[in-house]
């Protein structure tokens, strides 16, 4: 070692402690503020030089102490992308194949899918829920889409709950709930076929687009053992017409209340069907819920109903051409699965919701009324 160069002081031991102190001092929390080191003993030390025993650092008990978790993340697993719903791929893929025609409805119904062969709910061995294959013929099941009166008027309370909850929180443009009365009269044998004329039960005259030629596009329907109901997922075009002359068929007299949710309308509805006296007693199959009271008048049908349908089914449409085209012309894709997610997820909203609890109905003698969340809010 040269003798210009400084001569290093080893480090002494108390040096070595107040820089594990001072470091101590970095760790802790910004609003804790760091106490200056002490020794421990009582009394003076005799000498500067004399080693001093350790502070013991003051912990604060844990329901005080502030500790900085980690934002937990979303982890996306090895390839770095989310897994579409299956269920949902499936229904977003039939949609994408039917819902391009003109007047298009978009609409999902809750119900049962029954064997054929043993008048009951199938039975498939799977825990889940799955899409069915379109039936090939001879078909070995059917869709009925009635309900018990209790389980009508438990969705008409879970329903007018869930409305009062939410029309605190949106925007009176997002949500709006109706009560309408209408009948649907059926004319058959002209030059469009069957057409259906609907007019309001108090007045008696046609509502706004009210004559129309439905047509059945596609159905698809999913099995889901895991809730009271099953559900069919339909595509059909209603085609406006001429208001036709000639004999009504038969009529559905309709109690519905509608809820509505930005773009989906959930409709509730008692339907009794008025066969008219020619054609005799209802030809329609019977349903299986074993919901009618006993000694009905055989020339009427009557059901209960829940659907989910698109206010603006031309919403879906409009994203199917966007995918089409490759994406919007910002660049930004297409929000097409997005749509048909918060259909299905509005369908399985319905579907969890489906067990009546015991105490809420007693009995199954009578038709329960149709309430609406508040009498302010019926229109």
């Amino acid at each position: 070692m040269s003798g210009n160069e400084p001569t290093k002081r080893p480090r002494s031991e108390d040096e070595e402690v107040d820089t594990s102190r001072e470091q101590l001092a970095h760790d802790t929390p910004p609003s804790k503020k760091s106490r200056p080191t002490e020794a421990s003993s009582s009394t003076p030390s005799a000498s500067s030089s004399a080693p001093q025993p350790q502070a013991t650092p003051t912990l604060l008990p844990p329901q005080q102490r502030q500790v900085s978790l980690p934002i937990p993340r979303k982890d996306l697993g090895f390839f770095g992308a989310e897994v579409l719903d299956d269920v949902v791929r499936t229904i977003g893929e039939f949609l994408f194949e039917h819902c391009h025609y003109e007047n298009v409805e978009i609409e999902a119904k809750l119900g049962i899918l029954t064997d054929l062969s043993t008048r009951s709910r199938i039975e498939l061995p799977v825990r889940n829920e799955v899409v069915l294959t379109p039936q090939n013929r001879p078909a070995w099941y059917r869709f009925s889409s009635d309900m018990t009166l209790a389980q009508h008027a438990h969705f008409n309370r879970v329903l007018n709950e869930r409305f009062k909850r939410l029309s605190v929180k949106e925007a009176k443009e997002h949500i709006s709930y109706a009560h309408t009365k209408e009948v649907d009269q059926f004319y058959q044998g002209g030059p469009d076929g069957k057409v259906r004329v609907t007019r309001d039960q108090s007045t008696n005259k046609v509502i706004e687009n009210g004559t129309v030629k439905k047509e059945r596009i596609a159905d698809l329907d999913v099995y889901s053992p895991r809730n009271p109901f099953d559900f069919r997922v339909s595509v059909n075009v209603e085609v406006p017409k001429p208001l036709p002359t000639g004999t009504v068929s038969h009529e559905r007299h309709k109690d519905r209340v509608s809820y509505r949710h930005h773009n989906f309308k959930i409709d509730l509805t008692q339907v009794k069907t008025m066969n008219s006296a020619k054609s005799g007693p209802s030809q329609q199959q019977h349903n299986y819920s074993r919901m009618r009271p006993v000694g009905g008048d055989p020339s009427q049908e009557l059901t209960h109903e829940l659907e989910i349908e698109f206010v603006d089914a031309g919403a879906l449409v409009h994203e199917r051409k966007v995918r089409l085209s490759g994406g919007n012309s910002n660049g930004a894709p297409d929000r097409f699965m997005d749509v048909v997610g918060s259909f299905v997820n509005n369908i399985r909203g319905l579907l969890v919701r489906g067990q009546i609890p015991q105490q809420q109905f007693h009995g199954q003698g009578h038709h329960p009324a149709q309430h609406p969340p508040n009498p302010q809010m019926g229109q």
